[in-house]
């Protein structure tokens, strides 16, 4: 049997493997000599062959496949993220720029102490806070449509003055009405303005003239917002405020159930059928007040405490009355006539309501006292208020500066109206003219001669209860403080 001489694999396959590596190797080291004789030859140096041969590491960069970003860039200021909506993928992010303002305040400061002021009634308007001068809440709450629209005022100085009269001088101003005018004159339409007694009354403002319709139905109009319908049966302290043609067929003014307004021809012309709580609501709202009885007279006799505004005998061209007769009934625009002491109308046109309860006792208790009364009130209660000035409707014997007359406050009439005064220092519209000054203590006097009369015939004011005293002083034990009777809200329709 034949017996081979078998290798095993193992040993054959490594010698085989050592002579390729012997052969590459030499072959590398050929091919780098080779390589590197030519680079010398090509002038490379030599140190950058060494470097090769050592195997610099080469950075790896992939470029395939694209970053899933875009890299945002560090912000240098704060961001404001807003966060995603309902329908948004993702939260947006807003940098800011250079240039970018910074934030709006969210309640702007308005430094302007004359900023515009809100309708009354309009309670859901905006409200703008404001710094620098404070205003008085009167101004701010003035009506909207009456800005600009108050009547001037005129400054009357304080002093103390002989105020009413005397039962001689009503004797001959009752002479004078009957014998000069014709009129129907009584000497118990006169005697509660006697006696004469002392008065000292503060200085204060007094409008030039009687307000007239336009001003009273601007502030009807602007009030009645906040009002509601028929604001003028319960708009003025919870009483009417105006006689309008729902109350009274003859009345100028037209109520339409949203807005007040009467014919464009008397607008000018002083507002009638007013009420003593409509006049006092009026001036209220513009920062006044009703004068007082007191004021009303200092006012209307002038520097000289004369018997009209004008001096001690009646002028028919001075003052509106019924005399000289006329086809022409009712009052005429306001400033018709001539000024006295810069004040129109204090002697005729319309007669107007003051702040007084009315007593006719009132001056001879104030007579009683031996001084001079400071800032009368006049009676702490009573049934009627006083009026000043007689009206278009009467002889001129109503007209005095002295005279007096009353009426229920919640009566409208066609004959009265009403002007209001603001006290010294008051924040309030309209800026005073000049200097009525009283300055004389002298009592009144009377002319005997006097313009011939034209007609005769009475009036509406004439033959009125008005005309003539005939209430009881109120109760003495009432104090001051006790609340003043009024007519109840529930009289008027609603």
């Amino acid at each position: 049997m034949t017996r081979y001489n078998v290798r095993p694999a193992t040993r054959r396959s490594g010698g085989g493997a050592w002579q390729w590596i012997v052969i590459g190797f030499v072959v590398g080291f050929g091919c780098a000599v080779m390589a590197a004789l030519v680079a010398i030859i090509g002038g490379v140096d030599p140190t950058a062959l060494t470097a090769a041969f050592r195997g610099t590491p080469t950075a790896l960069v992939i470029t395939a496949t694209p970053p899933p970003f875009t890299a945002t860039p560090e912000p240098t200021e704060v961001v404001q993220v807003v966060l995603p909506t309902a329908t948004s993928a993702e939260a947006v992010v807003v940098l800011p720029t250079a240039t970018q303002p910074p934030p709006t305040p969210l309640i702007q400061i308005e430094a302007s102490p004359t900023q515009a002021v809100a309708p009354i009634g309009q309670a859901d308007a905006a409200p703008t806070l404001s710094t620098g001068l404070v205003q008085s809440p009167n101004t701010l709450n003035l009506p909207s449509l009456l800005v600009g629209r108050t009547s001037a005022l005129v400054s009357v100085e304080g002093g103390t003055f002989n105020m009413g009269t005397s039962i001689q001088e009503v004797s001959s101003a009752v002479d004078e009405c009957i014998n000069t005018w014709e009129g129907n004159c009584l000497l118990a339409y006169g005697e509660d303005s006697a006696p004469e007694h002392s008065v000292t009354v503060n200085p204060f403002f007094i409008e030039d003239a009687e307000v007239t319709y336009g001003q009273y139905m601007s502030f009807l109009n602007s009030t009645n917002a906040g009002m509601g319908p028929n604001s003028h049966r319960r708009g003025c302290g919870g009483q009417l405020c105006i006689l309008t043609r729902s109350e009274e067929p003859n009345s100028s003014v037209i109520f339409e159930g949203a807005n007040y307004r009467v014919l464009p021809v008397i607008e000018n012309n002083p507002a009638t059928n007013v009420t003593w709580y409509g006049a006092q609501a009026y001036c209220e709202s513009i920062g006044r007040r009703l004068p007082t009885e007191a004021e009303w007279e200092r006012a209307a006799r002038g520097p000289l405490n004369n018997l009209y505004p004008w001096g001690n005998l009646f002028d028919t061209n001075l003052a509106r009355t019924s005399r000289p007769r006329s086809d022409q009934l009712g009052a005429l625009p306001v400033r018709s006539y001539p000024a006295n002491n810069l004040l129109y109308d204090m002697a005729g046109n319309v007669s107007e309501w003051v702040s007084d309860w009315y007593s006719p006792t009132y001056y001879a208790q104030l007579a009683n006292t031996g001084a001079a009364t400071l800032n009368p009130l006049g009676p702490p209660a009573g049934t009627q208020k006083v009026l000043r000035g007689g009206s278009w409707d009467a002889v001129p014997f109503f007209s005095r500066s002295v005279h007096r007359q009353s009426e229920d406050p919640v009566n409208g009439r066609p004959f009265i109206g009403f002007r209001c005064v603001a006290d010294v220092g008051a924040n309030t519209p309209g800026m005073p003219q000049s200097v009525a000054a009283p300055t004389s203590q002298t009592g009144t006097t009377t002319d005997a001669a006097a313009p011939t009369a034209a007609t005769t015939g009475g009036t509406n004011e004439e033959t009125t209860g008005n005309a003539a005293p005939t209430l009881p002083p109120p109760p003495a034990t009432l104090p001051p403080s006790q609340p003043l009777p009024t007519v109840a809200s529930g009289t008027l329709p609603p």
